[in-house]
This record gives structure tokens, C-alpha cells and sequence, in this order.
């Protein structure tokens, strides 16, 4: 017997009314919750966003992987790769800035528009759609990245094949050009912070340039001020060349020095003691010897050097246009150095108690000819690792200039850096030794050679703009090695390798790096070496890589320079 019909509509009977009626109950709730006010502070909006957002990572994982999101995704990453290898540059602190940058902006525009949102909302259900946009930011990140780098990686691979044709040729060099002016500007830049930042606060260190240095490091100089007290020569040569920097007189090439096209005349001044440049005219080209040591010296140098980068590299002067070669000798009373300033050489006049016997030597003239060399090759940053390749170069070709004018073959070169250098009484061969980093000198007097001949022994320092004389003795090792190793006169395709690689591999390049572009320069100098050369750089521990940056390198030795040395 069935139930009374005004019963019906009550209890269980009809359960899909009441779950209606329900259902509206919770969205009415749920309307009037989304309806509600936001909360009025602007963090409260944010931790509120991030709390719920967090917990709506596992959402959005589960949302990024809708399989029609690949397809966009990899061309999206497609389009950003290809536009990347077409507008950045391949290396420099330019380019690194621009890729952090564009890195930034794709991981943080999706957060900042959560909390944009967030601040903008008007009440909770619009604070909810925040929190889902962060959840699906942070969730869906790890899958859009790897769908993006794949479409990263074919556009650029793609958009680098176009660019390698011969057709694209003048707009990569009109590229590399452009950012090759920009990555000097920020350099000067960067450099100019981190000095006020010194000589303000005392933070840091100064970046005092490679020519304002010269062949003597700083850090020699002041184990030498230290252990002499009573001579004023070294610290009064290192203030020196602080007022001669802040005076401009390391300026970047020079409009004057740019403008000397010609045949690389060779001029040489005396400053006969005094803080002068560039002092009186004692011999110009053409003139027969004076019968000044000095003076005859270093314009018989700076010619084997002039005729070096000639003969072996076809290369007119310094700028490659016919630079004028100017030089100063006895420069100041008593200035401990002798250095490249972007325009000419100067060499000091060593003190009568000084460990130094005359500056004035082919391999130091060569090395710090190079640096301008250098300068116009491959603008290094002097700094870290580009920094020590910096000096490397003015070494591996001071060396050059040596052996080929002396017509020395690779096994019977000494490989010494300021051979000569020093006073009979100095315990010393030279100021660096290329075979043998770490073993040029060790006198109480002037302390022991620091360099490492091994990357495991990699020097972190502060000091010497990062270990740039020191950490030198890496890469000079390599090159020794490897031109030993090939035999012959070293300044044939060791040296030509070399040349070109520098200028390949950039400003800012770190041993790595440079390294992969000795490789590739050998394979079309003389590709049957490249294994020897593979071999060199394996004996001083550095992995050639393409795409290694100084900041990853292995670095072991915490700021041991001045142990080193003592």
C-alpha cells in the first residue's frame, strides 16, 4: 500500500529536488564568498595569493600538460630562439645581459601579472582567478620550458645556419661591429662603478686597466714595498700610474694614434727622469743608431715587433692600418715598470737598489705591444679569465717575437718572460716561465712566482683584476706544450692558430671557450695537430666548450695570491 500522496516531496522521496535545491544553496554561497570584498591591504593581497597559488601548483602541472599546448609552445620558443640568435650577440657582457634579461622576462612576467591581478582585484572571486593564474604559472612552468627550449633550440639552430651563407656575412659583421662598441661602453661603465666604489667606500677592487698595470703586477710591486721598506721606488710607482690613469692618460686608442696610417714609423723619446710624455725626440725612422742603449733598444725592439706581426700575420702595425710606433724611455725617477697605454710604449729606469735590471728587453716590448694588439683584435675584458688570456696573448706573442728574430725552433726556446730581467743576485730566470708556471723566481727579496700551470690550482682572487698575471701561466702552458709538441718554429701554425682564435673568440671569452676556438682555427690552420692540441689543453686541465663562461669554471684556490707570493 503506497504512501499518501500529500507526502510526496518530503524525506528522500524526491531526491533530485532537494540535491536542486541544494546545488543553488552552495552557488548562492559560493556567489556571495566570490562577491565579497578583497581584502584591503596590498600584501595581505599577495600572501593570500601566494598561500592559494602554491596550493594550485599541482593543478596547473596537471593543465600545462593538455597536449594541445605543444604545438604552440614550440613555436612560440621557435620564434624567440630564431629572434635571439638574429638580434643578440654570440658572446660578450652585452649579450649576457640581454639573454638575463630575456630569461627575467619569460619566468617573471607570468608571476608579476598573479600579483598584478591580486592588487587590482576587486573581490575574492577575482583574488581566486589570481591565484589560479600563479598556479598555473609555477606549475606549468617546468613543461613550457622544455616545449620552449625545444622550439629555442630549432629556431636558433635554423636562423644560425642562415646567418652562416655568405649573403648574411655583412649584416653578422655589421652586428658583431655594433655590439663590439657596446660591449666597451658597458665595460666602461661597469669599470667606472666598481672604481667609485673603491675609492669611495673602500668595497672591491679598482679596475685599473691592463696598461696601467704594465709588465710589473701590482701585487709584485707591493711584495717588493713590503719587504723594503725603507724604498719608496714601488709604492711611489704604483701611486704613480693610479694619478696617470685618473689623469686619462690610459685612454682607449687614441684619435691621434688611430690617425697615424702609414708604414708604422718608429719613434723614440727620452724623458731623461722626468714624469714627462712623451719627452725629447732622441731617434725616428731612418736615423742612424744614437749610441744610447735605451734608446737603441727599444727602436731596434719595436721594429722585430712591427716586423713580426708583418711577416707572419700580414699585419700593418698595432691597429693594422700603419699605427706610428712612439716610445719613452728612462721615464720618471725611478718608476719600477714599463707599460702599453693605448697610444705608445713607456719604460721606466729602474732604481740603483732595485731587484729589476732594465725593463727594456724584446719580450717585454713585444708583450706589451700586443696588448694593443689585443686591444683591436679582440677587446678583452680585463678581468678574471679574460683578463689572464689577456696577458697569455702578450706573452705567447712577446715570445714569438723573440724566437723568430732570433730564429729559435719551438724545443729550443727558454719559453721565458723577462729573461734577463732581474739583477745577478736574484734568485730568478725571468718575471713568468710559459713550460713551467710557478718556477721563474723565488728570492727572499721578491717572493715566489705564483702562477698555477694547472686549473685545479686556478687562483680566486680579488686582487690583480681577478688573478690576470697569475692565472696567465694556465693558458701560456698550453701553448708551450702544444707548440713543442707540433715542433718547428712555433710562430708557423701555433702561432697563427693562436692569432686567429683570439680575435674569434671574443671579449669576454674564458679559457674554455677560447680554448674550442684554437680547435677550430687548428682545424682549418692544420688540422693534423689538432690532436696535440687537444693534448695541451687536457695536460692544464681546460675542457674546450663552446659554450663555457668564466663564471662556471672550476675555481679551488680561495684568494691565496699574497700566500702564494710572500
Amino acid at each position: 500500500m503506497g504512501k499518501p500522496e500529500s507526502e510526496i516531496g518530503k524525506g528522500n522521496l524526491v531526491p533530485n529536488e532537494a540535491q536542486a535545491q541544494l546545488s543553488q544553496q552552495v552557488q548562492a554561497q559560493a556567489q556571495r564568498e566570490a562577491m565579497a570584498a578583497a581584502p584591503s591591504g596590498a600584501g595581505q593581497r599577495m600572501w593570500d595569493v601566494t598561500k592559494e597559488g602554491i596550493s594550485e601548483i599541482p593543478a596547473g602541472f596537471v593543465r600545462s600538460l593538455d597536449p594541445h599546448n605543444i604545438i604552440p609552445n614550440v613555436a612560440m620558443g621557435a620564434v624567440i630562439g630564431a629572434a635571439a640568435k638574429f638580434i643578440l650577440p654570440e658572446t660578450g657582457p652585452v649579450g649576457r645581459v640581454a639573454g638575463l634579461a630575456l630569461g627575467a622576462y619569460f619566468v617573471g612576467a607570468p608571476l608579476v601579472k598573479s600579483y598584478s591581478l591580486a592588487i587590482g582585484a576587486e573581490n575574492m572571486g577575482q583574488m581566486h582567478q589570481a591565484s589560479q593564474h600563479l598556479g598555473d604559472a609555477l606549475g606549468g612552468m617546468p613543461v613550457n620550458m622544455v616545449e620552449g627550449g625545444i622550439g629555442a633550440k630549432l629556431g636558433s639552430g635554423l636562423m644560425g645556419k642562415a646567418l652562416a651563407t655568405d649573403a648574411a656575412a655583412p649584416l653578422v659583421e655589421w652586428k658583431a661591429g655594433a655590439y663590439a662598441k657596446l660591449d666597451t661602453g658597458l665595460q666602461s661603465g661597469m669599470a667606472s662603478v666598481r672604481n667609485a666604489a673603491f675609492s669611495r667606500f673602500g668595497v672591491g677592487t679598482p679596475d685599473v686597466g691592463p696598461y696601467a698595470q704594465g709588465i710589473i703586477p701590482p701585487y709584485m710591486l707591493e711584495q717588493l714595498a713590503k719587504r723594503n721598506p725603507e724604498n719608496p721606488d714601488y709604492f711611489n710607482t704604483i701611486k704613480k700610474t693610479q694619478e696617470l690613469r685618473a689623469a686619462g692618460k690610459f685612454s682607449a686608442r687614441s684619435t691621434e694614434a688611430q690617425g697615424q696610417a702609414g708604414t708604422a714609423p718608429r719613434e723614440v723619446y727620452d724623458a731623461q727622469g722626468e714624469e714627462v710624455h712623451p719627452g725629447v725626440l732622441a731617434r725616428s725612422e731612418g736615423q742612424k743608431a744614437t749610441g744610447n742603449s735605451d734608446v737603441d733598444n727599444a727602436f731596434d725592439y719595436t721594429g722585430d715587433v712591427r716586423g713580426y706581426y708583418k711577416d707572419v700575420h700580414g699585419r700593418n702595425s698595432i691597429d693594422g692600418k700603419g699605427m706610428k710606433l712612439s716610445s719613452t724611455v728612462n721615464y720618471g725617477d725611478n718608476y719600477e715598470n714599463a707599460f702599453w697605454d693605448s697610444t705608445q710604449m713607456t719604460y721606466g729606469r729602474p732604481g740603483p737598489t732595485s731587484p729589476f735590471r732594465s725593463f727594456i728587453t724584446r719580450v717585454i716590448t713585444g708583450h706589451e705591444m700586443t696588448h694593443g694588439v689585443t686591444e683591436y683584435e679582440a677587446n678583452l675584458t680585463y678581468r678574471g679569465q679574460p683578463g689572464a688570456l689577456n696577458e697569455s696573448h702578450s706573452d705567447v706573442f712577446g715570445a714569438l717575437v723573440e724566437q723568430k728574430t732570433l730564429g729559435q725552433t719551438a724545443d729550443k726556446a727558454n719559453w721565458l718572460i723577462g729573461d734577463g730581467i732581474w739583477k745577478p743576485e736574484i734568485k730568478g730566470r725571468a718575471l713568468r716561465d710559459m713550460k713551467n708556471p710557478g718556477t721563474a723566481y723565488d728570492d727572499p727579496a721578491i717572493g715566489k712566482d705564483p702562477q698555477p700551470a694547472h686549473m685545479k690550482d686556478f687562483v680566486k682572487t680579488t686582487r690583480d683584476n681577478g688573478g690576470v698575471h697569475i692565472n696567465s701561466g694556465i693558458p701560456n702552458k698550453a701553448f708551450a706544450v702544444f707548440a713543442t709538441e707540433v715542433g718547428g718554429n712555433a710562430w708557423e701554425a701555433p702561432g697563427k692558430i693562436w692569432y686567429q682564435a683570439r680575435a674569434a673568440a671574443g671579449s669576454d671569452s674564458s679559457f674554455a671557450q677560447f680554448a674550442f676556438q684554437t680547435l677550430e682555427a687548428a682545424k682549418k690552420i692544420s688540422p693534423a695537430d689538432v690532436p696535440k692540441l687537444q693534448k695541451a689543453w687536457q695536460e692544464v686541465g681546460v675542457v674546450p666548450s663552446a659554450k663555457a663562461t668564466a663564471d662556471v669554471t672550476p675555481i679551488v684556490v680561495n684568494d691565496n695570491s699574497d700566500k702564494k707570493s710572500a
